[in-house]
C-alpha cells in the first residue's frame, strides 16, 4: 500500500497524504499533486504552512461541524480559500474521538464500532454537503485542494471514497485507501491528546480503539446505505448529490492521466 499513497509528514498534523497515483479499473490513474487529504489543521506551524503553500493548495475544504472549527479553527494561509462544509449536522451523532467524554451514556450502552457505523449511515443524506466538495473540485478542476475533517477518517474518508468512485477507482483500492489511516494510529491519539482531549478511564479500552481506527465495516455501511437507497454509487453521484454525466467527464479528464 505505501507504493499506492504519497504520504506528506508535517509537524502540526497527521495523516496527510494525497490520492495520486491509484488506477482506475480501465487503467488511468489518479493525477498526483492534486488531491490531498488529512487530519486537524489548527495546529500547523509556520514550516507546515510553507509546504502547503509549496504543494500549491488552492481550496481546503473543512468537514468540521461549527463546535469543532469553532475550538479548533484553521489558520488563514495567503492565497488559499477556505470552504467550511459541514458533514453531519446532527449534534446527537458522535462524529470523532474527541467527543467521547460528550456522549459518555451512549459510549456505555453501545458497542465497539457502533457509533462511527451510525455515522456513516448518516453521511449519505448530507447529499448536499458532498455536493459542495464536488463543486469545490469543479470550479478551479485540476487545481490541487485539500480537503479535512478532525482525525482524517470518517467524514474525510467518505468524501476520498465518492471522489475516488466517481473517477472509477476499484472498491477495493477504496477500501485500502480508508484503512491506510491506521498507519496514522498513534500520531492521531497524540495529536487528539495535544488538543486537550482525554478519555475518561471508565470507558471501554475497545470502545475507545473503535473510535480511532478506521474498520472495513465503517466504510462498507456508508456504501451499503448508498446502495439501499439508491441502487449503485454512480446513481447516488447523479441523483442523489446532483452531479451529471458532463461534471463526471470534467473531473476525469481534469484528474486523471
Amino acid at each position: 500500500m505505501k507504493n499506492l499513497t504519497r504520504e506528506i509528514t508535517l509537524e502540526g498534523t497527521f495523516n496527510f497524504r494525497e490520492l495520486g497515483g491509484y488506477e482506475t479499473t480501465d487503467g488511468k490513474h489518479v493525477k498526483s499533486g492534486v488531491l490531498y487529504r488529512s487530519g486537524n489543521l489548527s495546529r500547523l506551524t509556520e514550516r507546515d504552512l510553507d509546504v502547503i503553500k509549496e504543494l500549491g493548495i488552492k481550496n481546503i475544504c473543512d468537514l468540521r461541524d461549527n463546535d469543532e472549527v469553532s475550538k479548533h479553527p484553521d489558520p488563514d494561509i495567503d492565497g488559499v480559500k477556505w470552504n467550511h462544509i459541514s458533514m453531519i449536522d446532527d449534534e446527537g451523532v458522535v462524529k470523532q474521538p474527541g467527543e467521547i467524554d460528550q456522549f459518555v451514556g451512549k459510549l456505555i450502552n453501545s458497542k465497539p464500532g457502533e457509533l462511527l457505523l451510525n455515522l456513516n449511515r448518516e453521511m449519505v443524506a448530507n447529499t448536499s454537503g458532498f455536493e459542495r466538495v464536488f463543486r469545490v473540485i469543479l470550479n478551479d478542476p485540476g487545481e490541487p485542494m485539500l480537503f479535512h475533517c478532525m482525525a482524517g477518517k470518517d467524514r474525510t474518508g467518505a468524501v476520498a471514497a465518492l471522489i475516488l468512485s466517481a473517477l472509477g477507482v476499484s472498491r477495493e483500492l477504496i477500501e485500502k485507501d480508508y484503512l491506510y489511516t491506521n498507519e496514522s494510529f498513534d500520531e492521531i491519539q497524540k495529536g487528539f491528546y495535544e488538543i486537550g482531549y482525554t478519555m475518561p478511564d471508565f470507558i471501554d479500552k475497545e470502545i475507545v480503539k473503535a473510535m480511532y481506527e478506521a474498520r472495513l465495516d465503517y466504510i462498507r455501511a456508508f456504501f451499503e446505505e448508498v446502495e439501499k437507497k439508491y441502487g449503485s454509487v454512480e446513481s447516488y453521484l447523479l441523483n442523489g448529490i446532483g452531479l451529471t454525466e458532463q461534471d463526471l467527464n470534467t473531473l476525469r479528464s481534469h484528474l486523471l492521466v
